[in-house]
């Protein structure tokens, strides 16, 4: 079990420096492109896309072609949720084409890049969009095309989204909550809680989901510390030292996913750093299953995950987009990562259902 931190540590090395995957390429069902593969983020237009083969041509009526619209590339999380899609399509020998645009966390970018993959003829395209609201327009503009759209990871409400591949976030973070509820001895105390992106539904529905939970558990004596972090580490890492320097928590409550290096980071240098059962340990829960919350518990100090299976996204994404580019009427219109609970003692046995852990060794 000593090799679980390197192997962890070794997968967030790897995504945290690849690049936007297929960045204004296409590919035939080959894996989202590392470092030394993509292609500059900035390219966006047709000429660009025509040299590197994604041409009418590409877009044939004998090949379907999946346009893949992604917020961000600088998380493990976001390359897993496609793995499915991107399997699936090599499997099927050229019959399946995907062209992959990374709008690097800019709404501006997302727009154009959609504009693009309907140049080139997509049947379908899948987005995680930045920003719900802001994502609107492009998908008017896919409407008014005639190319369905897919979310995944982020849940946005438009007519012209026929399918939606994500978690149960309000769920999620309420089960962070009834954990930390569980192991509350009556005595005052402060949780803090990191808090993602509001522009994000899914921001929104964690805050929603662990506040809830605490406020009608009936347990007053808990009280919830917002800690601020946009989904950005260096936000997270800041907020959480100043909050650090106001109060002490009795447990911080990680909902925003990738904030687990900054959370430990700030507590290790206000001297918080003890390990279960070690007198002023602090309660650590975190939602995902990213790497450093799995290391972390493997050296004594998290003390719930609640893992987020993303490799289970990639194919129903995969099948809903085939469907939709045939013209075929969908079973469900979404369908929900099935969440489940890690603790030290589970760490062994369900090792091998830890994403991060799991594709350790493919991805090494």
């Amino acid at each position: 079990m000593k090799k679980l931190l390197a192997l962890v540590l070794t997968v967030a090395m790897m995504f945290t420096l690849a690049a936007c995957g297929n960045t204004g390429s296409s590919t035939e069902g080959s894996a989202p492109a590392t470092e030394e593969s993509a292609a500059p983020a900035e390219s966006a237009s047709n000429e660009d896309s025509a040299e590197v083969g994604a041409t009418e041509e590409s877009a044939s009526d004998d090949k379907i072609v999946i346009g893949v619209s992604t917020d961000t590339a600088t998380t493990v999380f976001r390359k897993v949720e496609l793995m499915g899609l991107y399997n699936a399509a090599e499997a099927s020998n050229g019959a399946v084409e995907i062209i992959e645009l990374c709008a690097d966390d800019d709404t501006t970018t997302q727009y154009t890049q959609f504009k693009s993959l309907i140049d080139q003829g997509v049947d379908v395209i899948v987005c995680c969009a930045i920003d719900q609201d802001a994502i609107l327009a492009a998908y008017d503009y896919a409407e008014a095309a005639g190319v369905p759209v897919i979310n995944y990871d982020r849940k946005v409400e438009h007519d012209n989204v026929f399918f939606t591949a994500m978690y149960d976030s309000y769920s999620d973070a309420k089960q962070l909550a009834e954990y930390l509820i569980s192991v509350d001895d009556g005595e005052p105390h402060k949780i803090f809680l990191t808090v993602g992106s509001l522009a994000d539904p899914n921001g929104i529905a964690r805050r929603e989901g662990f506040e809830e939970t605490i406020a009608a558990s009936g347990h007053d004596n808990l009280e919830v510390v917002e800690i601020m972090t946009d989904w950005d580490v260096d936000k997270c890492l800041t907020n959480m030292q100043n909050a650090l320097q106001i109060d002490t928590p009795w447990a911080v409550a990680n909902v925003s996913a990738h904030m687990d290096g900054s959370c430990y980071q700030a507590l290790e240098e206000a001297g918080l750093m003890k390990k279960r059962g070690e007198e002023g340990h602090v309660y650590y829960t975190s939602l995902s299953g990213e790497p450093p919350a799995v290391a972390y518990m493997e050296d004594g100090y998290t003390d719930m995950i609640f893992v987020i299976p993303a490799d289970t996204a990639g194919q129903a994404i995969y099948d809903a987009a085939i469907a939709l580019s045939k013209g075929e009427e969908l079973s469900s219109d979404v369908f929900y990562m099935p969440t489940f609970g890690v603790s030290p003692e589970e760490l062994d046995s369900k090792s091998d259902e830890i994403w991060t852990v799991k594709y350790a060794d493919l991805l090494s």
